[in-house]
């Protein structure tokens, strides 16, 4: 039975299939909706042509339109109208017909002797025939021996956004996606099965369309599909730029046939987060209160006991409250429109794309907007060399709203006037307070970034003979950046810092990225049962960049900003840097088919990079992976309710050669100073501060990987699994080594070492069923899940690196600290009293030793590995139905037994002299001995609560909703009328609902791991897509 998913298909496209075209098609009068389309054609040389009509229909026997109609092995082709049919004229002796259509098996069909033909179509459910991205090349699906997964333009496209990447999360099982900060243009962090180096470099390597590029400039209405190639047998033919994952992206080509249009916009609010505000009224005073009656023991009988200031006391009696974080938060708007237009000749074919996005914070001040325009083309000068190239230019302006504006508004005191009577922001709102708000002054503060960013390569692909291929490609990469600020005398930063003067800074960097590749390939076969693909490539990359920095203090004019350096008077700094590297590649790798049931790949790269020291510059990383298509064996072939069944092995060797330039050599600095003898001063000096390491090699990571894919019920049913597991040896890391080797001038020795290995292991899962397939309704759901334990498995001297935040037998990047049982209740003051604390005071977990006396004093020995962000498992469940022209989905995506540092629990002040607290948080009394926060006032000084950041680590814990769509597709008869292939509206509600495990998250999105500034944001955006 035809599904909703085709009929709502037909529907909106009609045409779309007109764009693939080899040859231009006419009509008798209109060019649509006529059942008389036609290819022209005339005889020549007296060949004879026989004209042919029919329709073409799905199985339930609705007309399918725009299903392309091609004579086998002839460039003459029709497309079909509206009601499914078609028209062509075919050369006598020629009259097998091509019928080809998405989604659709293709089927050939001779036309010999007939003069009207109705042909039938048959679904193509399963996606065993679908093209995969894998390095230097590409694959059926049904042929894949790695642990690759595939993500398509339609799940891209669900997620309104500026970020490609933003829109994968939890769409591949294995690969994480977080998104930590709510500034506008705030980028997100990616992750392909866990940390594993201890140097913190966990980025994948991104390929867009062959070359490595930059995701973060490319436009999501611009992309084709995204591969995310996971394990090392596919990602080892990288090598030492492989090591933690390698994502393939693959953009929109030109298409042979009619030009197509295509417009996307969305447009809507961004903003309401999930954040406490600053304490108010009652609830401040009674803070107070009870923090003077544990100091004092009874409450105060006048409000000048507690407001110590007479201004203070005056704003309070004036009822002056202000709420500082509900003046500083914002809604933004965010606003993206995309435009792209493609098409071509048999010859020639071309994409263009221009975008622009908009997007707006929840802070004044702080946006971000990008221009971008896109483009390829491909020619085909014989049948043998075909060129082509592609272009990227992104140019974006990122202004930064205050700094710590969140932090401050929830901790500065909530009394006095916050505005002029003008309506200006009031740099003093009450005696002794600085306005949280006062960035927000004219020309007090300026945080101005604007990037370009261009990409683009050539290539050429050469066939000289049957099986034989040769690409050469050569990019380059160009970027360039420059950051202004300024911070005027009334500026927090400058406040915070003691400074009077205003001051400003501009930094420059520009970079430039090159590579050449040459991809040799050789396809073969012995008897039609043994298949070889062998693939050879030589690689070569150079990087370049140079960055300056100027900056002074002492203007004349607050308004000069950062653009007149020239006039500072004082604090003037100037410094430049250059770095470069190189790289040199040598690929090659076996493919072998056999009779589509035993699959082989093979593969080894030769790595050169200039980084490292000289001897181990250069290195060998072997891959290798076998699949068994259980399913073609004759035991399996005729169940049917087993449309595919595969057992994949992998094993590879990658590596990680990611420190800077010149990290092999020492560096220092001129010391400011010189040294005295008597009346004699010694010139100044040179300080090592990064020690030389000319035995510095590489980080090498060697996988293991076992995967299951399965079909079942003609594809009703697909799941695959993926067990592996990852050691991580000579780890890289610029550790800090004893000052006993030498002096250093304001920080510690650096050098840059192997030392340790770790352990990465997991399980993942993906499914994909289709529900319900009925003619008006279907119903799809996609699930994903990722377990995951990482840990250390070898330091030096087998010991833990404290210092350095790395402990044996846990992840990198655990939390070490005390340990918050509770509170010490007053039935406990005795116990409490031994540990030197009171009734509502924090009770820590020790190391089990008492003194003599038999006390115990909370010391550095107590503290200890409390959890990392390392999660359990993750998941995403994301469900699709249509229902005629309307379409839902909804997507769900969970992070379990991870914890977090909430850094906004530990702004609880509990002595309240100054300043505020969040209105969320719950404290001890002794009529309230069931909190989770010390008492008020116990001790004099914030320091005297010894383990107080004990209280931010809690379960991070959630689940939520993170994307809901509603969308209409216009009816076929309503969008025939204005000339239009597809229009379509939708509203998209991102991030809406958050559930969080700990209630001491209830103010917090816990994907922004406890951050206490910038909280991660909603949307509400509504969109159209039209193409004609």
């Amino acid at each position: 039975m035809r599904t909703l998913l085709q009929k709502s298909r037909l529907k909106t496209m009609p045409l779309l299939m007109a764009v693939f075209l080899p040859g231009l098609a006419y009509a008798d009068g209109s060019a649509y909706g006529s059942a008389n389309l036609r290819t022209s054609v005339k005889a020549i040389n007296g060949v004879k042509f026989a004209k042919i009509t029919g329709t073409v229909k799905d199985n339930a026997g609705v007309p399918l339109p725009g299903v392309l109609v091609k004579v086998k092995g002839g460039t003459l082709s029709a497309v079909t109208n509206v009601n499914g049919v078609y028209t062509l004229n075919l050369p006598v002796g020629n009259e097998t017909l091509v019928f080809s259509y998405l989604g659709f098996k293709t089927k050939e069909v001779s036309a010999s002797g007939q003069t009207n033909m109705t042909v039938v179509l048959e679904e193509e459910i399963s996606k065993l025939d679908e093209v995969v991205v894998i390095g230097y090349g590409t694959v059926k699906k049904k042929d894949l021996t790695g642990a690759v997964a595939s993500v398509k333009a339609e799940e891209i496209m669900r997620t309104p956004t500026s970020n490609v990447m933003d829109a994968m999360q939890s769409k591949v099982s294995g690969m994480e996606v977080m998104k930590s900060s709510g500034r506008a243009g705030s980028g997100v962090n990616v992750t392909v099965r866990g940390q594993r180096s201890l140097s913190g470099n966990s980025t994948p390597l991104y390929i867009i369309d062959g070359i490595p590029g930059d995701f973060s400039q490319l436009n999501p209405s611009d992309i084709e599909t995204i591969d995310v190639a996971k394990d090392a047998s596919a990602t080892a033919i990288y090598g030492s730029a492989g090591a933690n994952g390698v994502v393939f992206i693959t953009t929109k080509k030109g298409k042979e046939g009619k030009t197509t249009v295509a417009f996307d916009s969305y447009f809507g609010y961004n903003g309401f987060p999930k954040y406490p505000h600053g304490l108010q009224g009652d609830a401040y005073i009674n803070l107070k209160r009870e923090a003077y009656r544990t100091q004092k023991g009874n409450y105060p009988e006048f409000m000048s006991e507690i407001f110590t200031n007479p201004d203070h006391l005056a704003a309070y009696e004036a009822g002056k409250w202000v709420d500082w974080v509900d003046l500083a938060l914002k809604d933004g708007l965010q606003q993206n429109y995309s435009l792209s237009i493609n098409g071509g000749t048999e010859k020639t074919t071309a994409y263009l794309s221009v975008n622009y996005n908009k997007e707006e914070g929840l802070v004044a001040k702080d946006d971000f907007s990008k221009y971008a325009v896109r483009g390829n083309i491909d020619h085909t000068i014989s049948k043998a060399v075909k060129v082509g190239s592609n272009l990227q230019f992104t140019h974006s302006i990122n202004n930064q709203g205050a700094q710590n504006i969140f932090g401050n508004a929830l901790t500065y005191l909530p009394l006095g006037d916050a505005f002029n009577e003008d309506g200006t922001v009031k740099y003093i709102p009450v005696n002794s307070v600085v306005n949280p708000l006062s960035d927000q002054i004219a020309n007090q503060y300026v945080n101005n970034t604007l990037n370009n960013y261009f990409a683009g390569n050539g290539f050429v692909d050469i066939k000289p003979i049957k099986g034989l291929s040769f690409r050469s490609i050569l990019g380059a990469t160009l970027g360039s950046g420059r950051t202004g600020k300024f911070f005027g005398p009334q500026s927090i930063a400058n406040v915070e810092a003691g400074f009077s003067v205003p001051a400003a800074v501009i930094d420059n960097s520009r970079y430039v990225n090159y590579r050449w590749e040459n991809i040799l390939g050789y396809e073969f076969d012995i008897n039609n049962d043994h298949k070889f693909n062998i693939t050879g490539v030589t690689s070569w990359a150079k990087n370049q960049a140079e960055s300056s920095f100027a900056g002074g203090s002492g203007f004349d004019l607050d308004s000069y900003s950062f653009y007149n350096l020239s006039a500072a008077t004082s604090r003037q700094t100037i410094r430049s840097s250059y770095v470069g590297s190189q790289s040199l590649s040598y690929v090659a790798r076996l493919n072998y088919n056999y009779k589509g049931k035993y699959l082989a790949t093979f593969s080894n790269r030769w790595d050169g990079v200039s980084q490292l020291s000289k001897g181990s510059q250069w290195d060998v990383f072997p891959a290798a992976a076998l699949a068994w298509r259980i399913s073609e064996e004759n035991f399996l072939k005729d169940v049917t309710a087993i449309s595919n069944l595969k057992l994949r092995l992998g094993y590879g060797v990658t590596a990680n050669a990611g420190i800077p330039a010149y990290s092999v050599q020492g560096g220092g600095f001129n010391a400011p100073q010189a040294v005295g003898f008597g009346d004699n001063k010694a010139p100044s000096f040179i300080i090592n501060q990064a020690m030389a390491n000319t035995a510095l090699g590489w980080e090498k990571s060697y996988t293991s990987n076992l995967g299951v894919d399965a079909e079942f019920l003609k594809g009703l049913i697909s799941l695959s699994v993926d067990a592996y597991n990852t050691d991580t040896k000579d780890i890289l890391l610029n550790r800090t080594i004893p000052a006993s080797l030498g002096g250093s001038w304001g920080s510690p020795f650096k050098m840059w070492q192997n030392l340790g290995e770790t352990n990465n292991k997991g399980l993942e899962i993906l499914l994909n069923t289709r529900n319900v397939n009925r003619k008006d309704f279907t119903w799809s759901t996609a699930v994903t899940f990722t377990t995951t334990k990482e840990k250390i498995t070898k330091l030096p001297g087998g010991k833990d690196l404290i210092s350095e935040g790395f402990f044996l037998g846990q992840p990198v990047g655990s939390f070490y600290d005390y340990k918050y049982l509770g509170i010490w209740q007053e039935s406990e003051a005795a116990e409490a009293a031994l540990y030197n604390s009171k009734p509502g005071g924090l009770k820590l977990a020790t190391d089990g030793t008492f003194k003599p006396d038999g006390t115990h004093t909370y010391g550095t020995n107590d503290r200890q590995v409390l959890g990392s962000r390392v999660p359990s498992w993750t998941g995403g469940l994301q469900n699709n139905f249509i229902y005629k022209n309307w379409d839902v989905s909804i997507f769900v995506t969970a992070r379990w037994g991870q914890m977090i540092a909430s850094n906004l629990i530990t702004r609880y002040n509990p002595l309240l002299n100054t300043g505020n607290s969040p209105d969320d948080l719950d404290y001890w009394t002794p009529e309230n001995p069931g909190a989770y926060l010390p008492r008020p006032g116990l001790y004099s000084t914030t320091s005297g609560y010894i383990g107080f950041d004990a209280l931010k680590y809690v379960d991070g814990s959630y689940f939520k909703i993170r994307n809901i769509t509603l969308g209409y597709n216009l009816p076929q008869n309503v969008i025939k009328k204005i000339a239009m292939q597809k229009v379509r509206l939708y509203t998209t509600a991102n991030n809406p609902f958050i559930f969080s495990k700990s209630k001491l998250l209830k103010y917090q999105d816990p994907e922004g791991n406890g951050s206490d500034n910038f909280p991660l944001t909603k949307q509400f955006v509504f969109g159209l897509n039209v193409t004609f």
